[in-house]
């Protein structure tokens, strides 16, 4: 059964907190050999090169597809655990006005910290291998980056190639490079806080960014096709090519194998 993936603008109360208590759930729970601590020690084993020196989530190729089945294995886990085969993971589409950052969804911000109200620790809600010495999760909104335009993003999605050697964050004439840098970093260092860590994932904001983040990507390839990943099979080595399996995931989880979501069980609006 597929879902439709929806601005969290335009979220009922009763989807709000059915997503919230899905995540709360899973952090006290397991789900298909999962919990949410693996997603959170997943991706700052992922984050940079790994021994087999290879980029597999950061600053190469693989950037989205990579976070296409993390989010694809989470939405799934969610809806185990919760028992709602239509649960979703909503996206933060940041150009708007609507903050997601409220007491009755991602929680209010006192000083920086989620003190109170959903996502704090009286809530329920605890860190996870935090490089920041608290107990709260942290948020500095605004105070290192200011958040992307529609001009922005606009500019970037009209960038038609999708990534070329040397596959890594120097490249000026990529898709995926120009989108992970001025769109994908710039939240993460507009939120600020864990949200600028390698733990990232201890702040349930960071589902809706990247789910954002996949509906531009899937919006790009409605207008430049579905397979125009980059580099193809046997191409070059420290990069993900097309039909290799992207770690930690299982074998045959490929750029490829992701490169549509019409098979992944999921829209969107």
């Amino acid at each position: 059964m597929a879902v439709v993936r929806r601005s969290a603008a335009t979220l009922t109360v009763a989807e709000k907190t059915a997503f919230i208590n899905a995540l709360r759930l899973f952090k006290r729970t397991s789900a298909n050999g999962r919990n949410y601590n693996w997603y959170i020690d997943q991706h700052i084993s992922f984050f940079a090169r790994t021994s087999d020196n290879i980029s597999h989530a950061h600053r190469s190729p693989s950037f989205f597809p990579w976070h296409r089945k993390y989010l694809q294995l989470l939405e799934f886990d969610l809806q185990t655990v919760s028992g709602d085969p239509n649960l979703f993971i909503p996206y933060w589409d940041w150009t708007g006005s609507a903050s997601p950052f409220t007491a009755d969804f991602l929680g209010s911000i006192t000083n920086g910290s989620v003190s109170s109200g959903n996502f704090s620790p009286s809530w329920g809600w605890s860190l996870y291998r935090s490089s920041i010495s608290t107990s709260y999760l942290q948020r500095r909104l605004g105070q290192n980056a200011s958040r992307p335009t529609a001009a922005t993003v606009s500019t970037v999605q009209g960038y038609s190639v999708y990534d070329q050697s040397p596959w890594d964050s120097t490249v000026s004439n990529s898709y995926r490079n120009r989108n992970e840098i001025e769109l994908h970093n710039r939240v993460h260092n507009f939120v600020g806080g864990h949200m600028g860590t390698r733990e990232a994932p201890n702040d349930p904001v960071f589902w809706l960014h990247h789910c954002n983040i996949d509906r531009l990507w899937w919006l790009w390839q409605g207008t430049r096709g579905i397979d125009t990943y980059q580099p193809r099979t046997g191409t070059t080595s420290g990069v993900v090519d097309n039909t290799e399996t992207m770690r930690p995931f299982a074998g045959g989880s490929t750029p490829l194998s992701v490169s549509d979501i019409g098979p992944l069980a999921y829209s969107y609006a």
